[in-house]
């Protein structure tokens, strides 16, 4: 069986440690995804440029976690489902939010639901999104430049979730009180 050792910032290979570093800066502790990310440098680089440049995103730190809610439901990936409902509660989302998005419902606000179910058009159809959904999301405040954000998003969101699935990433004690289990799925 392949192992995926949750790395430290002296345990990683040279070429993680300053992303590493940099990741603790930005967070204030090293998730145990990026540890296990480290394991490449190529993949946490670019994990930890994807999450500085949407720092800089025109959607709000709540809008990149909608999407990012919305991606982690769809992939069915418990650990960036208990990152991503942490990171959306410090972003003030209600509860009424977070329990919508972790159900897979629609959202009590109609202006985030217009993100979530652009999000998920996008995710569900690679891309291939109708007028109407772009008619929608535009009709909800967004503009172009925002359809590209959310793309980035969904991208930095999938290569957390896929890393995450794959390596069978431990929730961190940090995330542990938003745990999610895909339905079906016994905890």
């Amino acid at each position: 069986m392949t192992e995926f050792p949750i790395h430290t910032t002296s345990s990683a290979p040279a070429g993680s440690q300053d992303a590493l570093a940099a990741l603790e800066r930005n967070v204030g502790f090293v998730p145990n995804l990026a540890a296990t990310l480290a394991g490449s440098p190529v993949a946490l680089q670019g994990f930890v440029a994807m999450q500085s440049a949407l720092r800089g995103s025109a959607l709000s730190a709540l809008e990149r976690e909608v999407v990012g809610l919305s991606v982690s439901r769809e992939n069915a990936s418990p650990y960036s489902m208990a990152a991503h409902s942490t990171f959306a509660a410090g972003a003030g989302a209600g509860e009424d939010v977070l329990e919508a998005l972790r159900a897979g419902s629609e959202l009590p606000d109609e202006r985030l639901e217009a993100l979530h179910a652009f999000a998920l058009a996008v995710l569900r159809g690679r891309g291939h999104v109708d007028e109407d959904a772009l008619a929608a999301f535009s009709a909800a405040g967004y503009s172009a430049e925002s359809a590209l954000e959310v793309i980035t998003q969904i991208a930095y969101t999938t290569l957390a979730n896929l890393a995450a699935n794959v390596a069978r990433t431990p929730v961190d004690a940090a995330f542990r009180p938003r745990e999610w289990a895909p339905a079906g799925s016994v905890r």
